[in-house]
């Protein structure tokens, strides 16, 4: 009997705690207090995305978008199964994969990415592996992420600079994927794995390059219904609302740059797991209150019932690789019952996402005001120096970075179709 979970890991760490790697010999360094203005307007390359444009450009569920090392923009739309290539002028170069069962075809895609030389690498958890589509687009083969009864884990992933392998990790969605028997379940985890996948055989090889800290979870039994009037009874030992994340990015030397706690403090990390250095700002996390709590549950069960919260889809598996899709009336019921339970952190962590562009910059994005809210935007170097910040409301954090300055921001109009933007950073920032 095959036993599927789905969890999307929301943010989690304590302010005093910096030592989720080894490494007592790193440096500290405490960069300035005093934001440095960094003006917001980006020059616009082009645009792709549209209801009235060519049918290659109608995007249903842009789930990722990426660069490879000539500029080429790669845009991943999950609900038709395939990725759209443009090249720096965003026009049509080609388009790869589609939904099927044989090699090549994509039966359940959940994450991608793209190699520097263009090699496109899509995870599908229907075939239990990456599948590999070179630089000309055609299907190369497929590297398995484990035998049945193998625990499998899935969730974003970026191409590692130095080329043959992905980085995975962070707190956004993982899905995990027991196939061990009646009973059978996986080990709890003991921290937030950041992994060097290697693509080169078969089977993954697969190298832990940090371990993010896990908070204890414990066992919070929770009453939820589903569609129907079903009830059925959960131990939630995922995050509670405003743990601190696990964000997270490549740099060009094989190594990461992550956040996994509610301090200011963001760790640098060598392609070898070495903790080289930590950046901080002064800035501290809030303490949360009954009156938070209460309105970030008003805010969400609104939000839901507006039609909006998670876009998330449940994917249940059997034994012989079918695949089924759980339906949606029955995921917004059980929402609705996970958002009335729901338990909190007692702190607001200071950052709430990360990402490394493509010369190694840090992008460090500060809660709002607004717990739910998207604040300034620090750049940073790896070696710690402060470039500057993008005042609140002024930035938002690109969806993928690209050679020569150029970055991508995902876009939806008042009809709610999606629109990849390219734009270019001046030099400072690349």
């Amino acid at each position: 009997m095959a036993r599927f979970g789905v969890r999307t890991v929301v943010p989690v760490v304590l302010g005093a705690v910096l030592g989720a790697v080894p490494g007592a010999g790193q440096q500290v360094l405490d960069l300035p207090g005093q934001d440095k203005a960094i003006p917001a307007a980006l020059e616009e390359v082009f645009r792709v995305g549209s209801l009235d444009g060519a049918d290659w450009e109608t995007f249903g569920e842009i789930s990722g978008v990426a660069f490879d090392g000539q500029g080429r923009l790669y845009v991943f739309d999950r609900q038709s199964s395939r990725v759209v290539v443009t090249d720096a002028q965003g026009r049509l170069v080609r388009e790869v994969g589609k939904p099927g069962e044989g090699p090549g075809e994509l039966r359940t895609p959940v994450s991608f990415t793209v190699l520097r030389d263009g090699t496109v690498v899509i995870a599908d958890l229907g075939h239990r592996a990456y599948q590999l589509f070179g630089p000309d687009g055609e299907f190369r083969r497929m590297v398995s992420m484990g035998q049945d009864g193998s625990v499998i884990r899935a969730g974003e992933m970026w191409a590692d600079p130095r080329g043959e392998a992905v980085i995975t990790g962070g707190g956004r969605t993982r899905v995990m994927m027991s196939s061990g028997g009646p009973g059978s379940t996986p080990e709890a985890p003991k921290n937030r794995p950041i992994e060097r996948i290697a693509l080169k055989g078969d089977q993954v090889d697969s190298h832990t390059i940090a371990g993010g800290w896990l908070p204890p979870q414990g066992e919070r039994p929770q009453d939820l219904r589903a569609g129907g009037g079903a009830a059925f009874r959960v131990s939630m030992a995922g995050p509670r609302t405003f743990e601190p994340g696990l964000y997270m990015g490549p740099l060009p030397d094989g190594g990461v740059a992550f956040s996994d706690t509610t301090a200011y403090a963001v760790k640098v990390v060598g392609a070898n797991g070495t903790l080289e250095r930590v950046l901080r700002r002064p800035f501290r996390p809030r303490p949360v209150t009954p009156a938070m709590e209460k309105a970030e549950k008003e805010r969400q069960l609104a939000e839901l019932e507006a039609g909006g919260g998670p876009r998330m889809r449940i994917v249940t598996s059997g034994s012989g690789g079918q695949t089924g899709a759980v339906p949606q009336d029955a995921i917004r019921e059980m929402l609705r019952s996970r958002i009335d339970q729901m338990e909190f952190f007692p702190e607001i962590p200071v950052l709430m996402n990360l990402a490394t562009g493509w010369g190694g910059k840090i992008w460090a994005v500060r809660r709002g005001d607004q717990p739910h809210e998207a604040g300034a935007i620090d750049v940073l170097t790896p070696a710690g120096q402060y470039v500057g910040t993008f005042a609140a409301g002024a930035m938002t954090l690109p969806s993928a970075f690209g050679p020569e300055g150029m970055v991508a921001f995902v876009e939806r109009d008042e009809f709610d179709v999606p629109t990849v933007v390219v734009k270019r950073l001046p030099a400072i920032l690349r």
